[in-house]
């Protein structure tokens, strides 16, 4: 394998060790294992575990983020670009749900400046539901009296979608969008949204 490759293996090796043990409990000779590696190629890539870990979060946001100026629509009504993104964010963690709880759960594993670096990767990205909040407040279209706090209680609903969607549930992947949706709706007192915009458009995984 080429470095890229080997590099890539090692992430998603992590990335579903973790999933199944934690990142505490997960040692580089399991890591090397699942990598189909040497232990002695990881220090190629990855002073340590922790530097692993924090690469993975950082890219993590930094995937979320660009996939959601990706798939946000064309229109700049505020209604219809939240109804877009609680569509979009729910989908994107129900379809990466080992991604989504290692970048939101596993992060007190890091020190004090790599927590800094995740919660300025975060921010980044909570901005834009935040700056989304205000503009419809200022628009009339959306009521919040409190559009950050407003914009942490969101995207900390939609995603904990994660942590207990199962996909072979009761619960069908459209009507956790559809659920989540109405209550964000509710939330922030959305007015009725066009025709064309009700039905939450899928996110290709």
């Amino acid at each position: 394998m080429n470095t890229s490759l080997t590099d890539q293996s090692i992430r998603l090796a992590a990335i579903k060790l973790i999933s199944r043990t934690g990142y505490e409990s997960m040692s580089l000779r399991q890591l090397a294992l699942e990598a189909g590696i040497n232990s002695s190629t990881l220090y190629l890539y990855y002073r340590g575990k922790r530097e692993l870990l924090l690469t993975l979060i950082l890219e993590y946001f930094q995937d979320l983020a660009y996939a959601w100026d990706k798939a946000r629509p064309s229109s700049r009504k505020a209604a219809v670009q939240l109804q877009a993104f609680v569509a979009f964010h729910v989908r994107y963690h129900l379809l990466r749900r080992e991604q989504a709880l290692l970048g939101n759960m596993e992060f007190r594993s890091l020190d004090a400046d790599e927590q800094a670096q995740v919660r300025q990767a975060r921010r980044m990205y909570l901005n834009k539901v935040q700056t989304l909040l205000e503009r419809g407040v200022a628009e009339g279209s959306l009521h919040c009296a409190e559009p950050k706090l407003m914009a942490h209680i969101i995207l900390n609903m939609l995603t904990h979608a994660s942590a207990w969607y199962q996909a072979d549930g009761r619960l069908a992947m459209d009507d956790v969008v559809t659920h989540y949706s109405d209550l964000v709706q509710r939330m922030v007192r959305v007015g009725p949204l066009p025709a064309s915009q009700k039905r939450p458009r899928a996110l290709a995984s």
